[in-house]
């Protein structure tokens, strides 16, 4: 790829730099690796004795390093590591290799309607009505079902699935094999079931019995919020009949789990595995660990941080941190895990004070 210098590398990351700003770089790397024409990413004092290990001539460095003393050509300081590192991902990220316009193999209804610049890979297919902004690039062998509506600015990775009504804002990203907008998971019996019984008296008896279910089709759909990104194998259900919500700079990870009717707020993060179950709302700038699992008709406020493998079976207030199964004030959790690694011990006591006792009546 087509090398950078490190002044057109400040200027884009906006951070200051010093030395050889001439210096050309062409790609990025960790200071043990880094050689000449790699820039080392030593963004924090501990990579010192890393970034001399390696052979790189300039770095991105924590604030106050002496760029000199640890041999290099030229530095660009660092405030704020992570958010400088979103940067420089950017300047040096390698984009999807597609080519502009429409592959000859796609398949496009002729009442759908494409925006300028569009970059559509081969055996694509969109359907009857769907509308997709312009700048979308869309990779092989994904689907937009009919009366879909995607924003400005799409990218669609390999083999993506977009049902049919769903709408995406602009800046949309879906890694391979998202699905949004299929069928939720949604049955009934004909009379009360094993599951109301139990959650009536605790109890299953032959009464709640049942030999099948009826579906209940989704009839809603999705609406997600601009800047969305979805990870791989994310699955988001149509709603039953109003439409299963994604607010406007929601992060999905890998493999997340949206349940129908579920309302997802503004600039939420919800990591690998979390799973909501159906008609729960999720307020704003929720921060969801990995595994985290969301029960069924509950209510998140904003603000609001599970730490990862948490179970969350009731409501959670605004500016909560939770953790554990079931999920409790962070605080708690870590006193009620103290009391736990403590009953060891506090058995034995009682086993010894038992026996203390035992021998006191026997000596009555």
């Amino acid at each position: 790829m087509a090398g950078f210098t490190i002044d057109a590398i400040a200027a884009a990351l906006g951070a200051e730099a010093v030395g050889d700003l001439s210096l050309v770089i062409d790609h990025v790397q960790e200071p043990q690796l880094a050689g000449p024409d790699a820039l080392a990413l030593a963004m924090d004092e501990s990579y010192a004795e890393a970034l001399q290990a390696g052979g790189a001539e300039a770095a991105v460095l924590w604030a106050g390093a002496d760029w000199q003393g640890l041999g290099l050509k030229a530095a660009i300081f660092a405030p704020r590591s992570r958010y400088v590192l979103s940067g420089v991902s950017y300047v040096f990220e390698r984009k999807p290799e597609i080519a502009a316009g429409i592959h000859p193999s796609a398949v496009i209804d002729p009442t759908a309607v494409i925006g300028e610049n569009p970059a559509i890979g081969p055996f694509v297919v969109i359907g009857a009505r769907a509308q997709i902004g312009a700048n979308a690039r869309i990779l092989s062998h994904s689907s937009v079902a009919e009366d879909a509506v995607i924003g400005n600015d799409a990218l669609l990775y390999q083999g993506v699935r977009i049902g049919a009504r769903v709408q995406i804002g602009d800046g949309f990203i879906a890694q391979a094999g998202v699905v949004v907008g299929v069928d939720g998971f949604s049955y009934v019996t004909p009379k009360p079931g094993a599951v109301e019984e139990a959650r009536a008296t605790g109890k299953i008896t032959q009464a709640s019995q049942t030999s099948g279910f009826a579906r209940i089709n989704s009839l809603g759909s999705v609406v997600v919020g601009d800047s969305v990104e979805m990870g791989a194998n994310t699955t988001i259900d149509r709603g039953t009949i109003a439409n299963t919500l994604i607010g406007d700079g929601t992060k999905l990870d890998n493999l997340v789990h949206v349940g129908h009717n579920v309302t997802v707020g503004k600039h939420c993060l919800l990591c690998g595995q979390v799973g909501i179950a159906g008609s729960s709302i999720i307020g704003d700038r929720v921060v969801l660990g990995g595994q985290v699992g969301v029960a069924d008709h509950l209510r998140i406020g904003s603000d609001v941080i599970a730490a990862g493998k948490s179970g969350i079976s009731s409501h959670v207030p605004s500016g909560r941190v939770m953790m554990g199964s079931p999920a409790m004030r962070m605080d708690l959790n870590v006193e009620a895990y103290k009391a736990l690694r403590r009953l060891p011990r506090l058995v034995a006591r009682v086993a010894a004070l038992e026996k203390t006792i035992s021998k006191a009546d026997e000596n009555e």
